[in-house]
C-alpha cells in the first residue's frame, strides 16, 4: 500500500447501468422481450453529481456516456447551476465563490485534499476517489461528513456507507468548503446546508452487511421529528448539524 503522500496512492472508479437496447412489453406474461445490445443508462463516480451540477437538458446524455468525455460537461463544474439557485432561496446569504469554481476540482481530478499534492491531476473526469494511504477511522469516531467534518478516510475521500453523501453534496456545490488551505471547512453559513437527517435511525455494523439491520415491520412504531428518539427514546430531538 502507497502512504498516503505518494502521488500513486489514489485511485479512481465508475459504475454503470446499462440494459437492452429494445424492450416490448408483452400482456401474456408480464415478461418483456428483450433484445440488441446492452446500452449504458446511467453511471456513477461521485454521489450527486448528475442531480445537483449537470444541467438539466444535459443530464441524460451525461448518463450515457463515459468519463473520459467529460471535457463537454466541464462548463457545469466550473459554474454550476445550483449555487446560484440556492443564493436566490436564502436572499444571498451563502459565500459562493465565482467561477470558474476550482473548489470543485478534487471532484473531479486527482488534487488534495484527496490525492496527495504532487499528483498528476489527470483530464477532469467524474470519478470517485479514493486515497488508499489513508488509514480507516474507526466507526466510534467517524464523521458522516467525512472530509468536512475532520474524518479523511470519508467522503469524497472514497465513500462510506454512513457518509451523508446529501449534506457533503451540498456543502461542497455551494462552495468554499473545499478550498486550500486544509482543513478549512463549515467556516461560513455554507457549511450549515443540509437535509434535516443527521442520523441513522439504527446503528451501522463494523463489518459487513455494515447497514444496520432492518426493523421490524410489524412492532416498530415510526418517531415523529418532535418526538425524542436521536438517543434509542432517551434523549432530545436531533439538533441541526
Amino acid at each position: 500500500v502507497e502512504p498516503a503522500t505518494s502521488a500513486a496512492a489514489t485511485l479512481g472508479v465508475w459504475a454503470t447501468t446499462s440494459r437492452p437496447r429494445v424492450s416490448i412489453r408483452q400482456n401474456n406474461n408480464g415478461v418483456p422481450d428483450r433484445s440488441g445490445n446492452f446500452r449504458q443508462v446511467q453511471r456513477m463516480g461521485n454521489p450527486l453529481i448528475n442531480e445537483l451540477i449537470i444541467g438539466v437538458g444535459s443530464k441524460d446524455r451525461w448518463s450515457m456516456d463515459a468519463p473520459a468525455n467529460e471535457a463537454q460537461f466541464s462548463g457545469f463544474f466550473a459554474d454550476p447551476t445550483l449555487p446560484r439557485v440556492l443564493n436566490a432561496l436564502t436572499g444571498g446569504v451563502l459565500a459562493i465563490p465565482a467561477p470558474p469554481r476550482f473548489d470543485l476540482r478534487p471532484l473531479v481530478q486527482y488534487v488534495p485534499p484527496i490525492a496527495a499534492p504532487g499528483t498528476a491531476p489527470g483530464p477532469v473526469a467524474d470519478l470517485l476517489r479514493l486515497n488508499t494511504g489513508v488509514a480507516p477511522t474507526p466507526l466510534a469516531s467517524a464523521s458522516r461528513l467525512g472530509v468536512l467534518g475532520g474524518d479523511n478516510a470519508g467522503h469524497p475521500n472514497g465513500r462510506r456507507v454512513f457518509d451523508d453523501a446529501v449534506d457533503i453534496a451540498l456543502r461542497v456545490v455551494a462552495g468554499g468548503v473545499l478550498a486550500a488551505p486544509f482543513p478549512g471547512f463549515n467556516a461560513n453559513v455554507n457549511g450549515r446546508l443540509g437535509d434535516g437527517v443527521n442520523v441513522n435511525d439504527t446503528a451501522y455494523q463494523p463489518s459487513f452487511p455494515y447497514v444496520g439491520l432492518s426493523p421490524s415491520g410489524r412492532d416498530r412504531r415510526h418517531i415523529d421529528p418532535t418526538e425524542p428518539g436521536c438517543t434509542a427514546g432517551t434523549g432530545a430531538p436531533c439538533p441541526p448539524e
